[in-house]
């Protein structure tokens, strides 16, 4: 009698085990196809589009930022020579 009143806690937490995976395997699911779905759609597509041309003209000022601070610092280094 003492073996299966062991036995069986063992199997409740396999259960609950196997139902908690079990969830964690349909959670996965949903999120890999609600991400597909918005990885697809229009809104999405349209924000990206907008991220990359405001990245682009970020680095664009960033590189003549930075040509100016270059000239100005060899422009200031003969400066300081003569």
């Amino acid at each position: 009698m003492e073996q299966d009143k062991n036995r069986i806690p063992e199997k409740k937490k396999e259960n609950i085990q196997d139902k908690a995976e079990r969830w964690i395997d349909k959670a996965e699911e949903y999120i890999d196809e609600t991400s597909d779905k918005i990885h697809k759609s229009g809104t999405y597509r349209k924000a990206d589009q907008s991220m990359e041309k405001a990245t682009k003209k970020i680095f664009r000022k960033a590189g003549r930022l930075w040509g100016k601070s270059e000239r100005y610092l060899k422009n200031r280094k003969k400066k300081n020579k003569k």
